[in-house]
């Protein structure tokens, strides 16, 4: 049953994958026709940058293929993960707010234990819910821009991928331009968490900054650091080293790869993914 389940769900996520790339042919001309600011995504670093979608128009990010491996734990097991079609569809609702619905991804992960059981898990993930407003800066004619991100998480996700809570807080990202084509982004997150024994909230705190700078004419690189700390009585560090790659093929569309390295014990150990961004 689970494998017709993940044959369906991949026939279902293919076709809408190759319906979303033919349209990336068309983008162009509909992105010169309409004046829009330049192509932002928020991928596929971690850091969300403060501009915002043109208002009337969407833009959807998504990773095609994201695979998490963590194998040195305390308690021996090794953990195998693998997170389909997780897209972040960008609506712009005035010059500077848009609405963001960051859908539930389908995952699958394997879980081997020290003494030789393993279990197979799939299902879909929670969903996020937020807006993003620009402070300043959405046009690039400055040096900085900064905005805020507010978000709700929807507890839609199986038992075995989230913890059936409403979580939410705000991330301040912030964008500098260095000169000489290199660029600057950090993002502040304060989130409140329900912690892992499920008896109340915790506040948690991310950062991150990401050093990014163009490889040729369509191709940009980046390198990042992203640290979270958590908080209550499932505290944990989790500190991860980024580095990736985005290659634009048109005004409008961008495919993107790259890996996210854990330098931390509650980290995965390694994480590589590749993705896509159109604007609609």
């Amino acid at each position: 049953m689970a494998g017709l389940a993940l044959r369906s769900f991949s026939l279902r996520t293919g076709l809408w994958a190759v319906a979303l790339l033919a349209t990336a042919g068309i983008a162009p001309a509909f992105a010169e026709e309409g004046g829009l600011r330049e192509f932002a995504p928020d991928r596929p670093d971690k850091t969300d940058g403060p501009y915002t979608i043109d208002p009337g128009h969407v833009q959807v990010e998504t990773d095609i293929i994201s695979h998490n491996r963590d194998f040195y734990n305390d308690d021996g097991t090794r953990k195998h993960e693998s997170v389909f079609m997780a897209p972040n569809i960008r609506i712009g609702v005035w010059d500077d707010t848009e609405l963001d619905i960051i859908a539930p991804a389908y995952t699958v992960m394997g879980l081997s234990e020290r003494g030789g059981g393993h279990t197979r898990l799939h299902g879909w993930s929670d969903m996020t819910v937020r807006a993003k407003i620009n402070l300043w800066g959405n046009d690039r004619e400055g040096t900085t821009a900064l905005g805020l991100i507010p978000f709700v998480k929807l507890p839609t996700a199986a038992t075995a991928y989230g913890n059936g809570a409403f979580e939410g807080g705000i991330g301040v990202p912030f964008a500098i331009k260095l000169g000489g084509e290199w660029e600057l982004g950090t993002q502040t997150t304060l989130a409140v968490n329900r912690n892992a024994i499920g008896d109340g909230y915790d506040p948690d705190l991310t950062f991150s900054v990401s050093l990014s700078h163009p490889l040729g004419e369509v191709l940009d690189g980046y390198v990042e650091l992203y640290g979270e700390r958590q908080t209550g009585p499932d505290a944990a560090t989790v500190a991860t080293l980024d580095l990736g790659v985005t290659y634009q093929m048109t005004p409008n569309f961008s495919v993107d790869g790259g890996v996210n390295i854990g330098l931390s014990k509650a980290a995965d150990d390694v994480n590589p993914f590749i993705g896509f961004t159109i604007r609609f």
